[in-house]
């Protein structure tokens, strides 16, 4: 009789669990998660690939996110004295305007080379260069500085160095 009473109990328990997971309950139990586009990446590699022609490697990894209008995203990397480095931001985004820094430690820019921001149908490309004087800790930062609109905007960083 116990046996028939549990078993019983697991069934309705069973039964319950399907009932909460029928399609109405699905949203509130799993996050959709969008795909990650590809196309900022293509972007950004098929930009560096110029900075590769003149004897600069482009590092394995890349960055990818979202910006928003006014909050610039930033990520922290070990340079070394004596390379040569080329950050290279791009997005799909036909319109929007992004901008690379080099911080220093302390949050200062460093003295870098622009390469010139370039907006057309296929989207933004923008590429900074910087030598570091000095091997450490540095910090890039990756601005979207205007768009077609007031949403937000996905982007991919690559970087070179020889």
């Amino acid at each position: 009789m116990r046996k028939e009473r549990l078993l019983l109990l697991v069934l309705l328990v069973l039964v319950f669990i399907g009932r909460m997971m029928a399609e109405d309950a699905l949203p509130s139990l799993f996050k959709v998660v969008k795909p990650i586009s590809m196309e900022p990446r293509r972007l950004a590699l098929e930009t560096s690939g110029a900075f590769e022609n003149d004897g600069f490697r482009i590092r394995d990894g890349e960055w990818s996110g979202t910006l928003s209008k006014g909050a610039p995203l930033f990520l922290q990397v070990t340079l070394f004295a004596g390379e040569n480095y080329w950050f290279v931001a791009a997005s799909p985004t036909t319109g929007a305007m992004l901008h690379v820094t080099v911080y220093d430690a302390s949050g200062k820019p460093i003295k870098s080379d622009l390469w010139h921001n370039t907006v057309n149908a296929e989207g933004t490309r923008s590429a900074t260069g910087v030598a570091p004087t000095q091997s450490g800790k540095y910090f890039i930062g990756v601005e979207g500085m205007r768009g077609p609109t007031e949403g937000t905007l996905d982007f991919s960083l690559v970087y070179c160095y020889k």
